[in-house]
C-alpha cells in the first residue's frame, strides 16, 4: 500500500487516516506563531465593549485572542466562527459563538445569516498576516470592520537530504498522496519537490485550497466537501477504499 503524506503535524487527521489502515507521513511544511508585537490586539482588547461583535476564520487567531484576552473585559457581543476548531477555542472560553455548520469559506459563513444581522455594526476581525480578508471585504458595505493581524505564517526548514528521500519515493510511486490544508502549503512543496510534485494525487480540504493545487498544475483528486480535518479525514478514507 502506498502512502499518504500530510502537509502538518501528526494530529487527529493523520490518527483518522492510519486507523482506517493507511501508511501516513506527515511533513509540516508551513506553521504558525504569534507576531512578536501584540500591542495592538491588547489595545483592541482593552476596547471590546465598543464592539458589536468579534470575528474568527483560524483557530489560531481564536487561540491568541483567548490567551491574551484573559477574562470576559465587560463584551456582550456576539462572536462568529469558522469552523469547529475556532468554535471550540473561543467556547472553552465561555465564549457564546454563532456559527455556520455547513460553511467552508467565510463567504459562506456570512451568506448563513440575514443581512440585517450585519447592518450598521461595528465588528473586530481577528485574523493572520496573510488573511484573504473575505469578512471586511464583504460587509464593507453593510458595516465596520475593524483587523488585528495577530499572527504570521512561517516555512520551517525541512533538511536536505529528507527532501531527497521523499522526492525518490514519490518518483517511484512510494508516496502516491499528498493532503494539503492550505494554499501556502501547496506554494511550500512545490518550492520544495519541483516537478516531481506533479507526479502524486492531491488531495484538499476545501476549495480554496483546491484552487491552489489546480493553480499549481498538481493533480487534484479528492476535494472534501467540508472543510473540517474530520469531514477532510473520513472523506478521503471513503474515497481510497472506493478506488481499492
Amino acid at each position: 500500500m502506498a502512502t499518504i503524506l500530510v502537509i502538518r503535524n501528526d494530529d487527529g487527521f493523520s490518527s483518522t487516516v492510519r486507523g482506517a489502515g493507511f501508511d501516513v507521513v506527515n511533513l509540516e511544511l508551513i506553521k504558525t506563531s504569534p507576531l512578536d508585537d501584540l500591542s495592538d490586539l491588547r489595545n483592541k482588547i482593552a476596547k471590546l465593549p465598543e464592539y458589536d461583535g468579534l470575528f474568527f476564520t483560524s483557530p489560531a487567531a481564536a487561540e491568541i485572542f483567548v490567551k491574551e484576552r484573559n477574562g470576559s473585559n465587560g463584551f456582550h457581543g456576539s462572536v462568529y466562527a469558522l469552523g469547529s476548531r475556532a468554535r471550540r477555542v473561543l467556547e472553552s472560553a465561555a465564549l457564546t459563538v454563532k456559527s455556520a455548520p455547513d460553511a467552508n469559506t467565510a463567504e459562506e459563513m456570512l451568506s448563513a445569516f440575514e443581512d440585517k444581522e450585519f447592518e450598521g455594526r461595528q465588528y473586530l476581525f481577528v485574523r493572520g498576516e496573510k488573511s484573504l480578508r473575505t469578512i471586511p471585504e464583504s460587509l464593507k458595505d453593510r458595516a465596520t470592520v475593524d483587523e488585528v493581524a495577530v499572527y504570521k505564517t512561517e516555512a520551517p526548514e525541512i533538511p536536505d537530504q529528507r527532501v531527497t528521500a521523499m522526492t525518490s519515493q514519490i518518483v517511484n510511486g512510494e508516496i502516491a498522496w499528498v493532503c494539503f490544508f492550505s494554499p501556502s502549503g501547496v506554494e511550500r512543496f512545490v518550492e520544495l519537490f519541483g516537478g516531481a510534485a506533479r507526479l502524486i494525487n492531491a488531495a484538499a480540504i476545501g476549495n480554496t485550497t483546491a484552487e491552489a493545487i489546480t493553480q499549481a498544475g498538481l493533480k487534484i483528486e479528492f476535494v472534501s466537501s467540508r472543510s473540517n480535518a474530520e469531514d477532510f479525514a473520513r472523506g478521503l478514507i471513503g474515497h481510497l477504499k472506493n478506488l481499492e
